[in-house]
């Protein structure tokens, strides 16, 4: 371990939640992920009488975001039934949870299945683009 303590991700953990009383499922064969990025934009407030001749700003909305994954692709499989169900489920809300190496909390976003699209080149492993549009994220 380096003496900062930064780990490998390897071993990091994706899962989805879906219904009620979510029944969880892990995603595998992933490939590199981030969290999703809900920079919330600058919101502009300057007026005339901003202080010192500047710009003045305040935070915006945390934006909903794209949170894109690439993993392996295997037809009909259980993974691949779901993700298509809840693309073609048109919006139906779930959960994300991202679970670091390492990380004893996971955070938890709540979305739904915007993109799931298998590729299926000539040479190379089948893989498959997940798009989840993330909003709000569940805090306890």
């Amino acid at each position: 371990m380096a003496s900062t303590g930064v780990k490998l991700g390897h071993g990091s953990k994706v899962r989805i939640g879906r219904g009620a009383t979510p029944t969880w499922t892990q995603l595998s064969g992933l490939k590199d992920f981030s969290h999703p990025d809900q920079t919330p934009p600058d919101e502009d407030v300057t007026g005339h009488d901003s202080p010192g001749n500047t710009e003045e700003n305040i935070p915006g909305l945390f934006p909903a975001a794209d949170f894109t994954l690439t993993k392996d692709y295997v037809p009909e499989d259980a993974e691949d039934v779901l993700l298509t169900d809840l693309y073609r489920a048109r919006g139906e809300l779930i959960l994300v949870e991202i679970t670091p190496k390492g990380a004893a909390t996971p955070r938890i976003w709540q979305g739904y299945v915007k993109k799931w699209v298998g590729s299926m080149p000539v040479k190379g492993p089948m893989q498959g683009e997940l798009t989840i549009r993330v909003m709000a994220e569940v805090v306890a």
